[in-house]
């Protein structure tokens, strides 16, 4: 995936944490930055992480 198919896909979106596995209970945040080495998310409490973007589903 590209950085540019990882704009179109993530920025400025709600996603859901689902990792490895898909689990639908994982954390919701929006996406703060997208960089070519993951997606940053800000989470509810403030917290920013970076992720991979196959562990993301947008919501």
């Amino acid at each position: 995936m590209t950085l540019e198919d990882m704009k179109t896909q993530f920025a400025g979106k709600r996603v859901q944490f689902v990792g490895m596995m898909g689990a639908t209970d994982g954390p919701k945040g929006k996406v703060w930055r997208v960089t070519n080495r993951g997606v940053w998310v800000t989470f509810p409490d403030g917290h920013r992480e970076q992720l991979h973007p196959e562990d993301l589903r947008v919501i």
